[in-house]
């Protein structure tokens, strides 16, 4: 798979502290299909840069696959990841000013703070920040299990 790369601070308004820019989120193969190149972004606090940067793009299958699939079940979990995968993505918030830290991590288990600004179309009082958490997969890559705020 040839994967075309985008600096997240080629994304308008993206950033990170140094060492921790978010490469692109997805690349497109000739048929114009997206493919994510999350499998990429081995260290978590990456994997939560790479997937702002989807939703920056507004990139739903990009977005998506930045998500842990329900054990046994072969389709998203409910909840706050069926939110990126209904309803148009005019919705979607963007984000600027992005930094992410990570702020815990075990062999298989990882916890990321990422801050922001956040801009809406339709929501009146935008969120500064998230926690992300994230689990390691066999193959290596970090998968979102869970966001918000604690």
């Amino acid at each position: 798979m040839a994967a075309f790369i985008v600096s997240a601070s080629a994304v308008a308004g993206c950033g990170s502290s140094a060492g921790s820019k978010a490469s692109g989120s997805a690349s497109r193969k000739p048929g114009g299909t997206s493919v994510s190149v999350a499998v990429l972004y081995r260290p978590p606090k990456q994997a939560a840069l790479s997937w702002f940067v989807a939703i920056n793009h507004k990139d739903r299958p990009a977005v998506l696959a930045h998500f842990e699939r329900a054990p046994g079940k072969g389709t998203w979990e409910n909840g706050d990841q069926s939110v990126w995968a209904s309803g148009g993505t005019w919705r979607w918030p963007t984000f600027s000013a992005l930094y992410c830290e990570q702020t815990s991590h075990s062999a298989t288990t990882a916890w990321v703070r990422c801050t922001f600004k956040e801009s809406l179309p339709i929501v009146e009082n935008p969120d500064s920040f998230w926690s992300v958490y994230l689990h390691r997969q066999p193959d290596g890559r970090w998968l979102i299990t869970d966001y918000g705020q604690p």
